[in-house]
């Protein structure tokens, strides 16, 4: 196997596992949605972890997730004086 089909090979590779735990996120981020009502506290850590993994393999997700920040900030700011 030649260094330019590794190379290829593990960009393929990445890309594919970089899909996989998107995928894997919005699952997780669905499921919170689907678990919220019931008595156990299920879905916060569902939540969590679909955000985490969301925001660390989707640049759109990290936007997303560091503006809902932001105005969280802003709200907490602006509340709490």
């Amino acid at each position: 196997m030649s260094h330019s089909t590794t190379g290829l090979t593990g960009k393929l590779f990445g890309r594919i596992r970089r899909w996989a735990l998107i995928g894997l996120g919005a699952i997780f981020a669905v499921a919170d949605f689907l678990t919220f009502w019931l008595p156990l506290p299920i879905g916060i850590p569902l939540l969590l972890i679909g955000f985490a993994l969301l925001g660390r393999h989707s640049p759109r997700a990290r936007l997303w997730l560091r503006l809902l920040k932001r105005r969280a900030n802003m709200f907490w700011r602006d509340h709490l004086d």
